[in-house]
Order: C-alpha cells, then structure tokens, then sequence
C-alpha cells in the first residue's frame, strides 16, 4: 500500500521541480530579450545617450578622427542623419529611430556643430 503512495508522490515531486527549472530558465532568459528589443537607453557616465550606442556600434568599423578630418563627407545635419542610418544598415544593428536620432544628435554636438 506504501508503494502506491509513493511512486504517485514521486512523479508529482519530479514533475514540478522539472516545471520550477524551466520557469528559472525561461525568467532568465526573459532580461537578455527586453534587452535585445528595447531601445538602448544607457547613457555614458557624463555622457551624452547617444555616445553610448556610439561606442558600442560605430567605433567597430571606425575611430573618431573620420568626424575631424579635414576632408570630411558631411556638410550638414540632413547628410549626417543620412549617414548615420546607412551605417546602421551597414551593420544589420537595426537600432530604434530613437536611437539613431540620439547618435546623430550625439555626433552632431561633439564632433559637427551643424545647425538644427
């Protein structure tokens, strides 16, 4: 009669700690995806919002010393927007609209000073 009782109690014992490590792992998981799809929001100690993703995105392919060179391509704010749009195609970052307007503007007030 013990023995009915047990192996019942067992499968229920070993079913929910299979069902509490699934939850662990799926509560786990569920950061890194908030993560992965919301806008990027950090700011730089100091910094600019922009800067951040910035430097995380753009120094990958570049330095800064192409936004000072003399023979720089960008003439004005529409130019800069543009370019910096091409760069996150370019990188398959996909990055939000906010994102991208905040590197602009984070590039535009360091480096370019064009009018708004």
């Amino acid at each position: 009669m013990d023995k009915i009782l047990v192996l019942p109690l067992l499968a229920l014992v070993f079913t929910l700690s299979a069902c509490g490590e699934k939850t662990a792992e799926t509560s786990a998981a569920k950061p890194a995806e908030q993560a992965a799809s919301a806008p990027a929001t950090v700011i730089a100690a100091g910094g600019h919002p922009g800067q951040a993703i910035h430097d995380a995105n753009c120094i990958s392919c570049h330095d800064s010393g192409v936004y000072t060179r003399a023979d720089r391509k960008m003439t004005n704010l529409e130019m800069l927007t543009g370019q910096v749009r091409r760069c996150d195609a370019n990188l398959g970052t996909k990055l939000f609209d906010e994102d991208l307007d905040s590197v602009t503007a984070f590039l535009n007030e360091t480096y370019y000073k064009f009018p708004k």
